[in-house]
């Protein structure tokens, strides 16, 4: 749910968010008794860029031994100082009257040139992959990775067969070794049967160097 509100708000395409923990408050008995987890990682959002690590999780309605039982695992892992400072500024800014103007100021400043370029970044890859030829993709909407669909010839599906690939796999390879760029095959991620996709990040900066990576695809 706090992920959801995370991406949500940096739609490209202004989607708007619903909180599903404020959906199951309203709801009548038995479904406001629904357990629910709340998830956020900085690792997707502005601040950690896919790189810093940190999150926290929230607990809804949750029986509790399974509380106590999370809380034990918990106790295990220790965040890295980075992550720490990155998710506190997250979750809880710099404000005016409790920080310097100038400190509120250039905290804005600098989200606000991260989101504008996460949102450029995003619409480049939506409109070059579909200039492409015998490629789909959908708008890229708050997240950080492009799923395309292929349309495949009947060649690549022989040819990825003599090989022992899915073919999105022998798709990537040959991207990959033609081009030098990396893309992920869809089979990892539940596609529907009898389909072919690729993922690909909207992350490379400079913007321009991911234009020249959108180009040689």
């Amino acid at each position: 749910d706090v992920y959801k509100r995370q991406v949500s708000t940096q739609s490209t395409w202004g989607a708007k968010f619903h909180s599903f923990r404020e959906t199951i408050t309203k709801m009548p008995e038995p479904y406001n008794k629904v357990e629910l987890f709340s998830l956020y990682s900085i690792s997707k959002g502005y601040m950690g860029d896919c790189g810093i690590r940190g999150g926290f999780l929230e607990g809804y309605n949750i029986d509790k031994q399974v509380w106590r039982e999370i809380t034990k695992l918990k106790d295990v892992f220790n965040l890295p100082t980075v992550g720490e400072v990155s998710l506190d500024l997250t979750i809880n800014p710099p404000k005016q009257g409790r920080e310097s103007d100038e400190t509120v100021e250039l905290f804005e400043n600098e989200k606000k040139e991260i989101l504008d370029s996460l949102k450029r970044r995003a619409i480049m890859c939506t409109d070059y992959l579909n200039k492409m030829v015998n490629v789909k993709c959908n708008p890229v909407d708050g997240a950080l990775y492009a799923f395309a669909r292929l349309q495949l010839s009947q060649g690549v599906f022989e040819e990825a067969e003599k090989r022992g690939m899915s073919p999105d796999l022998f798709y990537c390879m040959e991207a990959l070794e033609r081009t030098g760029v990396a893309t992920v095959p869809g089979d990892g991620f539940g596609q529907k049967p009898g389909t072919n996709h690729f993922r690909t990040t909207t992350l490379v900066l400079p913007e321009t160097s991911l234009h020249l990576s959108l180009i040689h695809i």
